[in-house]
């Protein structure tokens, strides 16, 4: 059999569908889970005592487990208690609590690089400890972690695939739905590859942009 990407491109339209599945549970799972993940590092950092210890498990067992293992666990775990979720909402709830627990340290490490003396400004000017954090601290410390975090988001976005071995259909199920209807591997995984690698970039030009033009203070 001679490569002919002639013969997969009429596929290309179910490919760019299962790609908007990747790119939408990526998206949400990214937002929700960073939303998620300042409420964890809060919580680590909270005066009670059973709330940093349950914030720091949490941390510790998903970043220290395969997102595969977690994912298995909820899809075919839940129902064993009488929670039964779909694929992708499975695969969304397992995606969102991983990166909470990577996005935690992230922000971390961006909130501790923030200038004491900017804390102390703050408290001088009679700001409450919610208002420091939120306009004092936060702004600055996205602006220090946003590399960490796109790299964090595209991560998210490649590892969307294992949502395959629950029958999200996302791109990598389509691929390989489509390699067992026209034998065509090389053709099919190259292209599919190449949506992977194109829609990384456009993330990755993406924070450039907001990092030149949404933080030039």
């Amino acid at each position: 059999m001679t490569i002919n990407f002639g013969a997969v491109l009429p596929y290309l339209p179910v490919m760019l569908k299962g790609l908007w599945i990747s790119i939408e549970v990526t998206v949400l799972s990214f937002f929700i889970g960073s939303v998620a993940g300042v409420f964890v590092y809060l919580g680590r950092r909270s005066e009670l005592a059973p709330l940093r210890w349950l914030a720091h498990a949490f941390v510790e067992i998903f970043r220290n487990t395969p997102l595969l293992v977690q994912l298995y666990l909820i899809y075919f775990g839940l129902p064993q208690v009488g929670i039964n979720l779909d694929p992708f909402w499975s695969t969304l709830l397992g995606m969102t609590l991983n990166n909470a627990a990577y996005t935690s340290e992230i922000f971390r490490a961006g909130i501790e690089s923030v200038p004491a003396g900017l804390v102390e400004a703050a408290g001088a000017l009679g700001m409450r400890s919610m208002q420091t954090f939120r306009f004092v601290v936060l702004k600055p410390a996205v602006r220090n972690v946003l590399p960490a975090l796109t790299n964090q988001f595209i991560v998210l976005f490649l590892f969307s695939a294992v949502g395959s071995v629950i029958s999200l259909n996302e791109l990598t199920s389509a691929l390989a739905d489509l390699n067992q209807r026209t034998l065509r591997t090389l053709e099919i995984f190259t292209l599919g590859g190449l949506l992977y690698y194109l829609t990384s970039a456009v993330i990755a030009g993406s924070s450039r942009l907001a990092e030149r033009y949404l933080f030039r203070w």
